[in-house]
């Protein structure tokens, strides 16, 4: 049997579609699993062994399908639909969520009425009506779900090994903190002098690696005057950490020296965490308060990671994030 799977979003949007892939090789070690990603997320499964082919459909010459027994579209809309659409394969199964923001019937109606004429199976989520039902939204037990209707043969309770390349070239008398600077971290509950703040606790018992995204500079100011700056061509001479350093503009293969280092990783919400939990690395994962926080976390939350949740209006966060180290 050969599946082609269709994941052309984030970065943790893939990472949490690896236990599918996994489940299904490990049932049938014969069957080809070849993976459709994007230039942003094909990056964290290069190393990931149960992979047969990865296509990056950012790149033209990368957009030819080949024949398959299955074609699996896990990324919502419609970029993907037509992808899964137009592919060679013999059956296509696809996975729909309505809006977790707009409670209407019609939500997702036209492409849904598509998916049940031309598709061979339809997973249609309800966000909002399975949230207030408590019943699962976890992306990774949708894609399961899927895989049910699909009768595809899956391993089930399988978890993902350490697979990114793991070489530490960071030391450090403390145990090393990693602080992801998404500019998530400065909004309505949360200031930049809030977040020094937390520095000045965590240094206590931590030396700190602050890394940055193309998002960082949008919301903090300060810290990149109080702070030794450590860009990603000097890494490779850059040995010992004894001091709260940011490590600004490092590649995906320094990012994850740097995590693998780490005895701890706070961030809020975003790819890091997923990429945390792939390493192994326990990690405090702070959530918007005015985008759903609950369902985000039910939804998106790391797969069999060990990881504490909290939201950014919490009172005294900072002695909550700091407490118990």
């Amino acid at each position: 049997m050969k599946i082609g799977i269709i994941r052309i979003d984030k970065m943790g949007d893939m990472i949490l579609t690896l236990p599918i892939i996994k489940a299904i090789k490990m049932a049938s070690p014969s069957t080809k699993i070849h993976v459709f990603g994007s230039k942003r997320n094909i990056k964290v499964i290069e190393h990931f062994k149960y992979i047969d082919k990865i296509f990056n459909l950012d790149k033209k010459n990368n957009r030819s399908f080949e024949k398959y027994d299955f074609i699996l579209n896990f990324s919502p809309g419609w970029k993907s639909f037509f992808l899964c659409f137009f592919s060679k394969a013999t059956k296509k199964a696809n996975i729909i969520y309505t809006s977790r923001y707009n409670d209407k019937s019609y939500s997702k109606l036209l492409i849904s009425i598509f998916s049940k004429i031309f598709f061979y199976k339809t997973q249609f989520i309800d966000r909002i009506k399975r949230y207030k039902k408590n019943q699962p939204i976890h992306q990774t037990k949708m894609m399961f779900e899927l895989l049910d209707k699909c009768e595809i043969t899956y391993k089930s309770n399988l978890l993902i090994e350490n697979f990114l390349p793991n070489s530490i070239i960071v030391t450090s008398q403390k145990k090393i903190c990693l602080i992801h600077l998404s500019s998530r971290w400065i909004n309505n509950y949360y200031t930049e002098e809030d977040f020094l703040n937390l520095i000045t606790k965590l240094k206590k018992k931590f030396n700190l690696a602050l890394t940055t995204d193309n998002t960082t500079k949008e919301k903090f100011k300060l810290i990149f005057e109080k702070f030794l700056i450590i860009k990603n061509e000097r890494l490779s001479s850059f040995n010992t950490l004894n001091q709260t350093t940011i490590f600004e503009n490092l590649s995906f293969e320094n990012w994850i020296k740097v995590i693998y280092a780490s005895s701890l990783v706070i961030t809020p919400e975003c790819g890091c965490t997923h990429i945390a939990a792939v390493c192994k690395i326990p990690s405090k994962i702070i959530y918007d308060p005015d985008n759903k926080p609950h369902m985000i976390y039910q939804e998106y939350a790391p797969w069999n990671s060990k990881h504490e949740k909290y939201i950014f209006n919490y009172k005294n966060l900072n002695l909550l994030l700091t407490q118990k180290l």
